[in-house]
Parts: C-alpha cells; structure tokens; sequence
C-alpha cells in the first residue's frame, strides 16, 4: 500500500511541475521582451540555482559536520 501512495503522490508532483513549467513559458513567450533581457533573466536564473545548491549543500556540511548540534559545557550547575 506504501509503494501505490508514493507513486500516486509521484505521479501528481509530476504533473504539476508539468503545468508549471507550461504556465510559466506560454507567459515568457507571450510578453514581448528584447535579447538583452532574456540573456539577464537566464543569467539570474542560473546564478539563484547555483546560490541555493550551494547553501544547501552548507547545510548538509554543518549539519554532517555536528555545527548544528546545541551547545554542552562540562560544568555544573549553580544551585
């Protein structure tokens, strides 16, 4: 039963990356833009992608590392 609701919820993110990919080039493609601004938009593009692997591999890194672990003191408590 697992395995039939991890395709089923697959199959329907699939989809809507699917619709949104369509969505979003029908308005690129519909709004009249010049070369200088689609080679600025894909230049932003690729840098937020390149932005947000890298902070999400800093995130594996600290979190593998043990940087994100609460702090421990080896004294006493105050009573």
């Amino acid at each position: 039963m697992r395995d039939r609701n991890q395709w089923a919820i697959a199959a329907l993110l699939a989809a809507l990356l699917v619709g949104a990919s369509w969505f979003c080039v029908s308005v690129w493609r519909s709004t009249p833009m010049p070369l200088y601004g689609n080679v600025i938009l894909t230049g932003a593009v690729i840098l937020i992608l390149i932005l947000g692997c890298g902070l999400i591999a800093l995130m594996f890194y600290s979190h593998r590392k043990g940087y994100d672990e609460p702090a421990r003191s080896n004294r006493t408590q105050r009573e």
